[in-house]
């Protein structure tokens, strides 16, 4: 099988995903329906649009040579050619930055479950511009502010979702 027939087969596999995603919203309730089907409709366009882009174009170019990508200034292959292959400078340290990305991930969902969403994208979206240091002090402010307040308006005013206010509401509550 060719690699265009291939592509059109995969393609139409997600075709018939996506409108099997569509038929099944159209039972869901107004509010139900709101985050997949417009989904399934942009996958049904995106899936559309491949199809067109891969069987418009020439076989050639369609055709990706996966060693050459991998290596694209030759001398890694050279050297591992040549037996020498030493481990990339990064590799001991990429558990640390795999520990680093789950403790930053456990950080906002403990945040979430303690004082609710919105606090907790504020709280975890300034501390983290402000420890990496990506922006200034005040531009750090103003998207925490921007972010949150998009979030707010999103889940709470468009989605009309109750609020969760978190473990610590009943404590916040007793003290204020």
């Amino acid at each position: 099988m060719s690699r265009r027939a291939q592509g059109n087969v995969a393609a139409a596999v997600l075709l018939a995903i996506f409108a099997g995603v569509v038929y099944l919203c159209l039972d869901f309730g107004p509010r139900a329906r709101m985050i997949p089907l417009p989904l399934a409709i942009f996958g049904l366009v995106l899936t559309a649009l491949q199809l067109v882009w891969q069987n418009l174009r020439s076989s050639d170019e369609l055709h990706v040579d996966l060693i050459s990508v991998a290596d694209r200034d030759g001398a890694a292959g050279e050297e591992g050619a040549a037996g020498n292959t030493a481990p990339a400078p990064d590799a001991p340290q990429s558990w640390r930055k795999e520990a680093a990305a789950y403790g930053i991930v456990a950080a906002l969902l403990a945040l979430v479950l303690a004082v609710g969403p919105v606090p907790a994208v504020f709280l975890f979206t300034a501390g983290y511009f402000l420890a990496t240091r990506h922006y200034t002090w005040r531009a750090s402010l103003v998207y925490t502010f921007l972010f949150t307040a998009a979030v707010y308006l999103l889940f709470f005013v468009l989605l009309e979702i109750q609020p969760y206010h978190g473990v610590l509401a009943p404590l916040i509550d007793r003290f204020a």
